[in-house]
């Protein structure tokens, strides 16, 4: 039986023009949902909530049996409705049970096992750490990192209070961003992540740059879309959607076909993937231009022979947000590829850092 309970009571004038990307948002954190009449009930882990849509209201529950489960839903709920719907300034605040600050109960610790560049612009780190069974899910291939300072030997980390607001450490906030699991082997406490060298300020690319074995990092998730089951796939991005397109193409049956496109800036930025025989990799060079400035994507896109039967069809798009928006509305304007059949997204926009994106809300990266 659950040992905590909480609720929350929204006032959410516009909540119709938001309640579906809530669900669908939240269908991507690892959680599983189902719908119970108008409600919808989500169970991740050790705790579970429900989703009580009325006029001008949504009301949350909450319960777990474990504390930490308890502030991690909490906060799962409240920064996803935020994001999602960010121009309504919603106050979102629990009542109910309390159990005090709890470090996130997804929270592990990475150290740095190796470090290789793979090719100018990308950066494989190996890192090793404890119980990462959680995060090893094929349709749940990101997380999010916490970069500690150079040299700490006692890393502290955020806890979650008893609204699911992030309490920073004494030594302050901690960067972060959000990246994918290129390879994992929990049993052997180990996973990949590939990091783009770009030329930006990111916390990610500084702290990938100056990596060295020994170094700390903290790891959040898993969260975010892997592939679905299907017969052909399509597969289209650029560098920052490489590593997910990678992971999935290796992880494919033999037996499948489809098309992967993957912008990079040259030659020497290619890698070696072991895709299917029948999944064709076409890499596209845009040289000298900016990335996210070119129309290489959706150019290629349009070329491709895509199969009539779009029942047996799974697209994944990750990529700059002007190229993400174009290749998603030409498969479900101009082909009718059905939204279940497809998972696209924009890993970054141009012009925009994450703090910003976070800062507008979810209009500012969907279509």
């Amino acid at each position: 039986m659950p040992r905590f309970k909480a609720e929350a009571e929204i006032a959410f004038a516009g909540l119709d023009r938001y309640f579906d990307t809530i669900i669908a948002s939240l269908s991507a954190h690892n959680m599983t949902l189902r719908a119970e009449g108008n409600d919808h009930v989500v169970e991740a882990g050790f705790s579970r909530a429900r989703l009580m849509p009325g006029q001008g209201v949504l009301r949350l529950l909450v319960e777990a049996s474990d504390p930490a489960a308890f502030n991690r839903l909490k906060h799962e709920l409240t920064g996803l409705i935020d994001f999602v719907a960010r121009p309504e300034g919603l106050q979102i605040a629990w009542t109910g049970d309390t159990v005090g600050a709890a470090l996130p109960q997804d929270l592990r610790v990475l150290t740095v096992r190796t470090v290789a560049q793979l090719t100018p612009r990308m950066r494989r780190i190996t890192f090793a750490g404890r119980d990462l069974g959680r995060y090893a899910v094929p349709d749940q291939i990101h997380c999010r990192l916490l970069f500690q300072e150079k040299g700490v030997t006692a890393p502290r980390w955020p806890e979650l209070d008893d609204h699911g607001r992030i309490l920073w450490p004494d030594s302050g906030v901690l960067p972060s961003r959000i990246f994918t699991i290129r390879r994992i082997d929990a049993a052997a406490g180990l996973l990949d992540i590939d990091f783009v060298l770009h030329d930006g300020a990111g916390p990610g690319a500084a702290w990938a740059r100056d990596a060295a074995p020994g170094d700390v990092v903290g790891i959040l998730g898993p969260a975010a879309n892997g592939p679905k089951p299907a017969g052909w796939y399509l597969l289209a991005g650029d560098e920052t959607g490489l590593p997910g397109m990678a992971r999935i193409l290796e992880g494919l049956p033999a037996a499948v076909e489809g098309v992967a496109l993957i912008e990079v800036a040259d030659a020497a930025e290619e890698q070696a993937i072991a895709a299917p025989p029948g999944v064709q990799i076409r890499w596209l060079h845009r040289g000298a231009a900016a990335p996210g400035t070119t129309s290489l994507l959706i150019d290629a896109l349009r070329q491709v022979a895509v199969p009539a039967d779009h029942g047996g069809i799974f697209a994944w798009i990750g990529a700059e947000y002007t190229a993400f928006r174009e290749m998603r509305g030409f498969l479900k304007a101009e082909l009718g590829i059905p939204a279940d059949r497809m998972i696209a997204f924009s890993h970054w926009r141009r012009g925009m850092s994450e703090a910003d994106i976070v800062a507008a809300g979810i209009a500012s990266v969907s279509a």
